[in-house]
């Protein structure tokens, strides 16, 4: 232990000592040296990426196609004629009775009024 502290003692002593001595006058430069050499140029940088073609416009939808027509309606059947009885004219419906033009001769029936 006392070793130690005796070899603790002399390092303090040197530590002070070194940090107290006065610091040395400043070298006086000398001449200037050679100037150094010129560097190489630099490598070409790399071609840049070519942009990317624009989006195509749409194009149009064609029309719809149209519809055909409605179809015209169908007429009503004629109305059947009456059957007549062999020599004689068929009878009158009912609320009807028959009628004789005079100015043609023919003969119908007609409602009664």
């Amino acid at each position: 232990m006392k070793r130690l502290l005796v070899t603790g003692t002399i390092l303090l002593g040197l530590f002070v000592a070194g940090c107290s001595t006065a610091p040395a006058a400043a070298p006086v430069p000398g001449p200037a040296g050679p100037q150094g050499q010129t560097g190489q140029p630099g490598d070409p940088g790399q071609p840049g990426n070519t942009g990317q073609p624009g989006d195509r416009g749409r194009e149009g939808h064609p029309g719809d196609e149209g519809r055909p027509g409605d179809t015209g309606q169908t007429g009503r059947p004629g109305d059947q004629g009456r059957e007549g009885r062999e020599g004689r004219d068929a009878p009158c419906a009912a609320g009807e009775h028959r009628h004789t033009n005079p100015d043609t001769g023919r003969t119908s029936c007609v409602r009664d009024e």
